[in-house]
């Protein structure tokens, strides 16, 4: 009886998280998420399971994790080797969430979300290199450098970024980024006057290593687009593209582990947005939710008190959009459970995100 964190065959963590709590006792195996440096922030876990019989599964410390309303009525979603990503329903009780190992005498692998695998964003990045509008600019995970696909017209043009992934666990936002450029790449002609630049992953080795949100020096990339640029690797190679290129339209998506809705978060009410930026804000929400029915239009995050002028200038959104003066959106996705725009419940699914991705290319395409 063995639990290990995700690990490929060369001995890599793509997004591995999770370890065995204390030894097995026969009974139940109790599993533990392991926190980010510094920061000590969890919630995701990816981690694969070796056993003989079926077994309750326990993950221990979910009640002191970053966002334990998170845990309310949990879906954990399940691998047999060889086998598709499949929903299952947990219990979740006193900060415990439980559930059962699904194949006896295989290998499994559990996780909160199906996490986008390497693999295919080699795939994807062939398409782009494939495409006369098309241009793969590589990464360094150890460099801190995120790769990133250029589409569309020259330096004259719209300049068009889409970041994902600032936090390595937001799998659901490298869904988004997928269908989105799948949709991008359909039809050339429709990107003219554009250049989208797309980030799949912006923090390629904190996804690496799963931690929720920070990169390998324990650092949050969406507090260092301010002045703090210089501790985070991975957003100061970004800020630099961006100036040598320009920003008119800025797009960065993220997992929002408790809300359950596809949202904007939108921060005018504490900055001082021209009126140009906020309509044009607007306009791209009235046009996701023309598209998408799983957009709750008019939405917003809760926030309990009005965010410190620290934190709106170290946050990727406002930085942009006063650095730049674009117009810059900030886009939430649910992660297991959600409702749609009619308040209808469901399951948040791989799919989800990747319609919701060529929802966001029709509106940038028509409306950027």
């Amino acid at each position: 009886m063995t639990v290990e964190p995700f690990a490929d065959l060369l001995g890599a963590s793509p997004s591995g998280n999770g370890r065995l709590a204390v030894p097995f006792d026969g009974n139940s195996l109790d599993v533990e998420i392991e926190p980010d440096p510094l920061t000590g922030a969890y919630q995701w876990f990816h981690f694969r399971v070796r056993a003989d019989g079926a077994v309750p599964i326990r993950i221990v410390n979910t009640g002191a994790s970053s966002y334990p309303r998170g845990w309310e009525d949990c879906i954990v979603w399940v691998q047999p080797a060889g086998g598709r990503w499949r929903p299952l329903r947990a219990a979740h009780a006193d900060g415990i969430v439980t559930f059962s190992h699904a194949v006896p005498g295989s290998v499994v692998s559990y996780a909160l979300f199906p996490p986008y695998r390497q693999a295919r964003l080699a795939r994807l990045a062939q398409r782009v290199a494939a495409s006369p509008a098309g241009q793969v600019v590589p990464g360094d995970t150890k460099a801190g450098r995120a790769a990133r696909f250029a589409l569309g017209g020259d330096a004259s043009a719209r300049q068009i970024w889409i970041v994902c992934g600032q936090h390595g666990s937001e799998h659901p936002a490298l869904w988004f980024a997928d269908g989105l450029v799948e949709a991008l790449l359909q039809d050339e002609t429709l990107l003219a006057g554009k250049r989208f630049h797309v980030v799949p992953i912006a923090n390629p080795g904190g996804m690496r290593r799963g931690f929720l949100r920070t990169n390998p020096l324990g650092q949050d990339p969406n507090r260092h687009w301010g002045e703090g640029r210089a501790a985070c690797p991975e957003v100061a190679t970004l800020l630099d593209a961006m100036e040598g290129r320009g920003v008119d339209v800025l797009l960065d998506v993220h997992t929002d582990f408790e809300m359950g809705t596809v949202y904007l978060d939108v921060l005018d009410e504490w900055m001082e947005t021209p009126e140009r930026l906020s309509r044009l804000r607007e306009d791209f929400e009235h046009g996701l939710a023309e598209f998408s029915s799983d957009v709750a239009f008019g939405r917003r995050y809760p926030w309990s008190e009005p965010p410190s002028p620290d934190l709106l200038a170290g946050m990727c959104a406002p930085a942009v959009e006063r650095r730049f003066g674009a117009a810059a959106i900030t886009l939430e996705l649910p992660i297991g459970r959600y409702r749609d725009a009619l308040g209808a419940p469901g399951i948040w699914y791989p799919r989800h995100s990747l319609a919701l991705g060529r929802a966001a290319a029709a509106v940038l395409l028509g409306r950027a």
